[in-house]
C-alpha cells in the first residue's frame, strides 16, 4: 500500500489499572519529537454521566471519547473526574473492557502533544500491552481499534480519522523479553495493582500459559481490599505503597504511619497498621510458595521484576533467585533521567512499554550490569 502521508506516529501503550502510560515517537516533515504521556486513573466505563455537555466540568486530565459500536455512537470519560476522590477501580472489570476508549484518548493526548501533525495525512503505528490473562481478546481488540482509528472517532470535541493505521497488541512483558539473550528461558515478573504476573520468555518472545503463570489476588489491591477502609480502590492501593515503602527506613516511621492515617479513623489506626504489615507479609509468603514449587519459573536463567509495586519486592526477588536476578538498573536510570516527571517508582511501572518503544524504534538503551 502506497501511503501520501508525509508523517508517521509511533505510539506504545500500557493501559494499567491505576493509570494510562505509554511514549510517542512523532516523524513529520519539521523533524522528530518524543516524550512520555500519563493520564491519570480511569473513570472508565460510563455508559451516561452528567458531565457529557458540561465542558466546564473537564480538566487536563479528562478526556472525553466518542466511538462507534457496531452502529451506535457511545461515550466514555476517561481521566479524572473533578469532585471524585481519585477513582474507583471495578476489579470485576478487565482492562481489555477499557481498553478501547483509553487507547483513543492515549492518540488525542499525543496529538495534543505534536500539534504540527494532520491525522488523515499521516500513518498511526501503534502497539499496545494487555496482561496475560486477558490476551485471549487480542485479536477483537485489534478489529475494535482498526474500525474507530480508521472510521474516525471523537476526542474532547475534535473529531480524528488517519490515512492509514497499523495496530498490534502484545503481551504483558514483550517489552522486557527483548532484553534476555536468545538462549536462555528467562521470567518477567509484573507486579500490578491486581495480580501477580510471571511471564515466561523464550527467543525474545513472552509465552501464554502454561509456562507463565499468574498469582491471581496477590497484588497490591488484595491487601487494600484487607484493611477495607478505603473509600477508592486505587488511592487505598497508592497509599498502602507508600506506606510498606518507607516502613523499612527506621526514620521513615512516622511519616510511614501518616500515609495510613490519612484514609483511617484514628481509633483503627494502630490495627491497621499491624493488619496491612501482616497482610504483606503473607501476600509475599504465597508468592514465594508458589515460586518454590513452579520448576519454570524457580529455574528461571534469568528474572526481571517490574511494575509499580515492584520496588517493594526487589531485595526479597534478589534474595531468592541469587544472580540471576537482573536488577535493571541501567535502564531505570536511563528511563528516569530522558524523560521529565519519571521518578525511580514510575520508572518501574513505565520500564516494559519503554522497552517496547525502543524495541519498534529502533533505539538503544544502557545495558551494562542488566543482562
Amino acid at each position: 500500500m502506497n501511503f501520501s502521508q508525509a508523517a508517521t506516529l509511533h505510539l506504545n501503550i500500557d493501559t494499567g489499572s491505576s493509570s494510562t502510560r505509554g511514549f510517542f515517537l512523532a516523524k513529520f516533515d519539521g523533524g522528530t519529537r518524543e516524550g512520555f504521556i500519563h493520564q491519570p486513573p480511569n473513570v472508565g466505563f460510563l455508559r451516561a454521566s452528567n458531565y457529557e455537555n458540561d465542558k466546564s466540568k473537564g480538566t487536563p486530565k479528562t478526556s472525553r471519547v466518542t466511538f462507534k459500536q457496531g452502529k451506535q455512537w457511545v461515550f466514555r470519560i476517561v481521566g479524572e473526574i473533578p469532585g471524585h476522590a481519585g477513582t474507583k477501580t471495578d476489579p470485576n472489570m478487565s482492562k481489555a473492557n477499557l481498553l478501547v476508549p483509553k487507547v483513543l484518548s492515549f492518540v488525542g493526548l499525543a496529538l495534543d502533544h505534536v500539534p504540527e501533525l494532520t491525522p488523515d495525512r499521516m500513518k498511526l503505528e501503534i502497539n499496545f500491552m494487555l496482561p496475560i490473562s486477558e490476551w485471549s481478546e487480542y485479536t477483537d481488540l485489534e478489529s475494535d481499534l482498526l474500525s474507530c482509528l480508521l472510521g474516525g472517532y471523537g476526542y474532547n470535541g475534535r473529531h480524528i480519522d488517519f490515512e492509514a493505521v497499523d495496530a498490534k497488541g502484545y503481551m504483558e512483558g514483550a517489552g522486557v523479553a527483548t532484553i534476555p539473550p536468545p538462549d536462555i528461558t528467562a521470567y518477567v515478573g509484573v507486579f500490578g495493582h491486581k495480580d501477580a504476573n510471571f511471564i515466561a520468555v523464550e527467543d525474545g518472545q513472552p509465552l501464554a500459559y502454561p509456562k507463565s503463570k499468574t498469582f491471581e489476588g496477590l497484588g497490591m489491591s488484595s491487601i487494600v481490599n484487607q484493611i477495607m477502609h478505603f473509600t477508592d480502590d486505587v488511592q487505598g492501593a497508592k497509599a498502602v505503597f507508600r506506606f510498606l515503602a518507607l516502613l523499612d527506613n527506621p526514620q521513615q516511621q512516622d511519616k510511614a504511619r501518616k500515609e495510613l492515617a490519612a484514609l483511617i479513623q484514628p481509633h483503627r489506626l494502630e490495627r491497621k497498621l499491624t493488619e496491612t504489615r501482616e497482610r504483606f507479609k503473607t501476600n509475599w509468603g504465597d508468592i514465594e510458595q508458589r515460586i518454590n514449587s513452579d520448576r519454570g519459573i524457580k529455574q528461571a536463567q534469568a528474572f526481571y521484576l517490574v511494575g509499580g509495586n515492584a520496588p517493594l519486592y526487589k531485595s526479597r526477588f534478589k534474595d531468592l533467585f541469587g544472580s540471576a536476578f537482573k536488577p535493571l538498573s541501567a535502564a531505570i536510570k536511563q528511563l528516569s533521567d530522558e524523560f521529565e516527571g519519571i521518578n525511580t517508582q514510575w520508572a518501574y511501572r513505565a520500564l516494559d512499554v519503554w522497552m517496547l518503544h525502543l524495541h519498534v524504534t529502533g533505539h538503544a538503551w544502557a545495558t551494562k550490569g542488566d543482562k
